[in-house]
C-alpha cells in the first residue's frame, strides 16, 4: 500500500505540473478547447511560481524561523480539539451557508449565472405550477429556449429531476436563489460529522478540514449559484455519512443510505451512479470480508429498498417526458452523441483518448487553484504528503474514491465546465479539501528524528501558501462580481398586466423555428454553424408552415466549426450571423437583418421570471416579428403588449409600445 500511495503522489504532481492542457491545441476538441487552454495555462504558470515562491520562503522561514510554525499552532490545535464534534459540524454548516448566500447576494445579485440554472428555474414555476412539462398557450417557437425540447407532455427542460424539484420547492417560499446555499451548508456539516467517523483519532485535522471545507472559494462560489451540482454535493456528503453510520449501526441506516443515494442519482445520475458506488465499496468492503455475507446482504437489501423510490421517480419522469424510462432528456434533446465515452460530441467534435488527458488535466490544474486558492496547489500538496509520508493516510480510502472517482467519471465525458472554476468535479470538492489538511499534517509532523530541515521548509511553504490565500481568495470572489448578468434582471414594465416581447437575436429566432418543430438540439447547432443564416431562415419557416424544404441544399453534417465558404457579418454589437459571399439576400431575410440592427434582448436570462403559466400578471416571449407575434396576442385577449429592446452603451433594455416598436424594428404592424 505505500507503494501505491507513493504511485498515486506522483500522478497527483504529474497531474498537477505537466502541462498536459497544452495538447489541446493539436487537435479539433471543440469551442471551448481555446478557453479552457487560456484558462489552464495562466492558472498552471501561477501554479508553477505559486510553488516555486511558497517552498523559497519555506527554506528561508526554516533558516530563520527555528523550530517551524508547529510551536505556534499548537495552542490553537489544542483548543480546537476540544470542541465537540457536533458542534463543529454545526460551524461548520452554518459558515458556508452564510458565505455561499453572500456570494449569491452580493457577487450574483441572486440572479443565475448560466442557461443551466435559467432553464430548470423556469422548469421549476412550471411544477410550482402543477405541471410536470410546460403547457404553452400558443406557438411554441415563441418559448423555445437552449438546452429544453417540446415532449408530448409539453415544454420541458432536459435536466434530470431532483435539482428542478428543489429549486421549486425554493420558489415556492421565495426565495429559490438559497437552495444552493443551503445545499452548501448541508455538505460542509455532513462532511464534518462523516470525518469525525474516518478519523476518530485526529480530532485536530478535522475540525481543520471543516474549517476548510467551509471556506473554500471553489465551495462558496459554486454554492452560491443555482446549479444542481449544489444539491448533488450535499447528496454525496449524506451517502458517506449515512453509509459510515451503517458500517457501524443498523439495517436502518443502510436504508437511509439507499435514499440518499437514489437522491443523488435523480439529481445528477452519472456523477451519482460513480461517486456513490466508489463511496459505498470504500466504506462497507473492508466491513464485508471481515463480517461476512450476511452482513453485506442485509445492507444491500436496505440499500436497494431505499432507493427504489426515487429510481421510480426518475424512470417515470424519463418515461413521462423523453419516451423512455432510460432515456435521459440530454439524449432526447441532443442525440446519443451526447452520452459518455470516446466518440465524436453532438458537434461532431473529436473526444478520444488525449482529449481526454489534455482536458483532465486541465481540471487538476483548475482544481489546485480553485479549492483552496493558495499559491502552492492544493493537489500538489496531495501528491507531495502522498510521497513524503505513505503511511499517515490511515481512515482516507473512502475519501480518494469519493475524489479519484469524480475525476474517472468526467474523464469519459465530453464535457469539462469551468463556470467558477472546475465546475464537473465540485461533487469532489470536500473530499480533497480534507486530503489537502491530511497531507499537510502528514508533511509538518515531526519524524522519529524531531523536525528534520526538509520537514521546516515543508511546514513553513505550506504557512506561506496558507497566507498567500488570505489575499488571492478574495480577489477571487471579487473578480466574479456581476457573475449574474444585467440582463437576467427583468425590467419591470411600464404597466401590468402585460405579455412582453424581447427582441432576440435572428439566430435564436431560427433555432426557436427548428427546435418548436421538433428538431434535435443538436442538427440546431450544427445547421446555425454550418449554413448563410438567410437560407436556414427560409428553411425553417417553410418547415413550420408544413411546405417542403425548398430547393436549398442545407449542411447538417455534424462537423467542427463552421462550413468552408462561410463568412461572419455583424447585425449589431456581439449579434452576428454566417452568409456566404455572393448569395443574395432575399427581402424577407434583409427585413430579418434590419430588425436586428437595434441590438438583441435575449429570452433565456428573462422567461423563468415571467413564464407562460396560468395566472402570471406579466408574460415574457420571443419576438418573431409581427405575423407570428399575433398568434401569441390571440392567446392572451385584452392583454398589453410591449416590446422589449436593447439600448444603446450597455444600458437596461428599454420598453417600446407594440405597435410603435413594430413598426420601428419591422417596418410595419401587418
Amino acid at each position: 500500500m505505500p507503494n501505491l500511495r507513493r504511485l498515486l503522489g506522483l500522478v497527483l504532481l504529474l497531474g498537477t505540473y505537466a502541462p498536459f492542457h497544452r495538447l489541446l491545441d493539436t487537435f479539433a476538441a471543440g469551442h471551448e478547447d481555446a478557453d479552457i487552454r487560456r484558462l489552464a495555462d495562466g492558472v498552471w504558470s501561477l501554479g508553477v511560481w505559486g510553488s516555486v515562491l511558497a517552498l523559497g520562503v519555506g527554506a528561508a522561514l526554516a533558516v530563520l524561523g527555528g523550530g517551524g510554525p508547529r510551536p505556534f499552532c499548537l495552542p490553537f490545535a489544542e483548543r480546537l480539539s476540544r470542541i465537540p464534534l457536533p458542534a463543529v459540524a454545526g460551524g461548520a454548516a452554518a459558515a458556508a451557508f452564510v458565505l455561499s448566500a453572500s456570494a449569491a447576494w452580493f457577487l450574483f445579485g441572486g440572479l443565475p449565472t448560466t442557461v443551466d440554472e435559467m432553464v430548470q428555474l423556469l422548469h421549476a414555476r412550471a411544477l410550482l405550477a402543477g405541471e410536470v412539462a410546460l403547457s404553452l398557450p400558443a406557438h411554441p417557437a415563441a418559448w423555445m429556449v437552449q438546452n429544453s425540447l417540446m415532449t408530448p407532455m409539453g415544454w420541458a427542460s432536459v435536466y434530470p429531476p431532483l435539482h428542478t424539484v428543489a429549486l421549486a420547492a425554493g420558489a415556492a417560499l421565495g426565495s429559490a436563489w438559497l437552495v444552493g446555499p443551503v445545499a452548501t451548508g448541508a455538505t460542509a456539516g455532513l462532511t464534518t460529522l462523516a470525518l469525525g467517523r474516518l478519523l476518530p483519532g485526529r480530532p485536530v485535522v478535522v475540525r481543520i478540514a471543516a474549517v476548510a471545507t467551509a471556506v473554500s472559494p471553489l465551495v462558496v462560489l459554486l454554492g452560491g449559484t443555482h446549479l444542481s451540482h449544489t444539491v448533488a454535493a450535499a447528496l454525496a456528503a449524506a451517502t458517506l455519512w449515512c453509509a459510515t453510520r451503517a458500517r457501524e449501526g443498523g439495517w436502518g441506516w443502510a436504508l437511509a443510505t439507499g435514499a440518499v443515494v437514489g437522491g443523488f442519482v435523480c439529481a445528477r445520475p452519472w456523477t451519482g451512479l460513480v461517486l456513490s458506488a466508489a463511496l459505498l465499496v470504500a466504506v462497507w468492503g473492508p466491513e464485508a470480508a471481515r463480517r461476512g455475507g450476511r452482513w453485506a446482504a442485509v445492507r444491500a437489501g436496505a440499500l436497494a429498498v431505499g432507493g427504489i423510490p426515487f429510481a421510480l421517480f426518475l424512470l417515470g419522469w424519463n418515461r413521462a417526458l423523453f419516451g423512455g424510462p432510460f432515456t435521459l432528456g440530454y439524449a432526447a434533446a441532443f442525440g446519443p452523441a451526447h452520452g459518455l465515452g470516446f466518440h465524436p460530441d453532438p458537434w461532431g467534435n473529436a473526444y478520444g483518448p488525449l482529449e481526454a488527458l489534455a482536458y483532465t488535466g486541465a481540471d487538476l490544474v483548475l482544481l489546485g487553484s480553485s479549492l483552496l486558492e493558495t499559491p502552492w496547489p492544493a493537489l500538489a500538496v496531495v501528491g507531495a504528503g502522498l510521497l513524503v509520508a505513505p503511511g499517515a493516510w490511515r481512515g482516507t480510502a473512502p475519501l480518494f474514491a469519493w475524489a479519484l472517482a469524480g475525476v474517472a467519471a468526467n474523464a469519459v465525458y465530453w464535457h469539462h465546465g469551468i463556470h467558477l472554476g472546475p465546475r464537473l468535479l465540485f461533487e469532489t470538492a470536500p473530499a480533497w479539501v480534507a486530503l489537502f489538511v491530511v497531507a499537510a499534517a502528514a508533511l509538518t509532523a515531526p519524524g522519529a528524528a524531531g523536525v528534520s530541515p526538509a520537514r521546516r521548509t515543508l511546514a513553513w511553504g505550506l504557512a506561506a501558501a496558507w497566507a498567500g490565500a488570505l489575499f488571492l481568495a478574495p480577489a477571487r470572489a471579487l473578480s466574479n462580481a456581476g457573475g449574474g448578468t444585467a440582463e437576467a434582471r427583468f425590467p419591470d414594465p411600464p404597466a401590468t398586466p402585460a405579455l412582453v416581447f424581447a427582441h432576440g437575436s435572428w439566430s435564436s429566432r431560427v433555432a426557436a423555428r427548428l427546435a418548436a418543430e421538433g428538431m434535435r438540439r443538436d442538427s440546431v447547432e450544427t445547421a446555425l454553424r454550418r449554413n448563410d443564416l438567410c437560407a436556414l431562415d427560409h428553411f425553417a419557416k417553410r418547415r413550420a408552415s408544413g411546405l417542403p424544404p425548398g430547393p436549398q441544399t442545407l449542411d447538417f453534417e455534424p462537423l467542427p466549426g463552421p462550413a468552408p465558404g462561410l463568412v461572419q457579418r455583424f447585425l449589431s454589437p456581439g449579434n452576428a450571423i454566417l452568409v456566404r459571399p455572393g448569395a443574395t439576400p432575399s427581402p424577407d431575410c434583409l427585413r430579418e437583418a434590419r430588425a436586428d440592427a437595434v441590438g438583441s434582448v435575449e429570452l433565456e436570462p428573462l422567461l423563468w421570471q415571467a413564464p407562460p403559466t396560468p395566472g402570471s400578471k406579466v408574460v415574457v416571449a420571443r419576438d418573431l416579428g409581427p405575423e407570428e407575434n399575433r398568434r401569441v396576442m390571440d392567446a392572451y385577449p385584452g392583454v398589453t403588449a410591449f416590446l422589449l429592446v436593447a439600448s444603446a452603451d450597455g444600458a437596461p433594455p428599454r420598453y417600446l409600445p407594440y405597435a410603435e416598436g413594430m413598426v420601428r424594428l419591422w417596418g410595419a404592424q401587418r
